[in-house]
């Protein structure tokens, strides 16, 4: 009767932490999912189903994530992966996820692995944070720099051609007034 007293203890304080763990898993801003130690995802919070669309059913697997990805970024994505995967190398990499609304935002990608005591990957823990308006804001002013050294180097011709005018302009006046003279 007790080992079963313990073991209904140690049941509710596993079921406790699962509903911790979910609940902070939905609450951070990140979508969170998790995959075994071959990549197939096992795992995947409410902010991925509602920024998706995607049920977790629907979510689970080897490759689907790849699908969600922008076409150019999806053969970066599967080669970084695939480095983790074999490596064990922490997994970083910025991609755009299309969202239910068909739209494109950018994120950052991130994965950890979790080993257990023989040192064999037991699974992966990912994160993907969401940095659309930093990547944008990235992009604009990347954008207005090569503006800006379009304008300088525009500016820097004028002022040569404007340079050799006027020492055009001086020559010709010194040979004026060394005629005059």
């Amino acid at each position: 009767m007790v080992n079963s007293e313990f073991v209904s203890n140690e049941e509710l304080t596993r079921r406790q932490a699962e509903e911790q763990f979910r609940l902070f898993a939905d609450f951070i801003p990140q979508l969170v999912w998790f995959t075994d130690p071959t990549g197939f995802h096992t795992y995947f919070n409410q902010r991925w189903i509602d920024y998706t669309g995607y049920s977790l059913k629907d979510s689970v697997g080897p490759d689907m994530w790849n699908n969600l990805l922008h076409p150019d970024d999806q053969q970066r994505a599967r080669q970084v992966w695939g480095h983790s995967l074999a490596t064990g190398d922490f997994y970083e990499i910025e991609y755009r996820f299309k969202g239910k609304n068909g739209e494109f935002r950018w994120f950052l990608g991130q994965a950890q692995p979790q080993y257990d005591e023989a040192g064999n990957i037991r699974q992966w823990f990912g994160t993907c944070t969401d940095i659309h308006d930093q990547k944008l804001t990235e992009l604009a002013l990347r954008r207005r720099e090569q503006e800006l050294e379009r304008a300088y180097a525009d500016l820097e011709v004028k002022v040569t051609f404007r340079n050799l005018e006027l020492e055009r302009q001086v020559q010709d006046l010194r040979r004026r007034l060394g005629e005059e003279a």
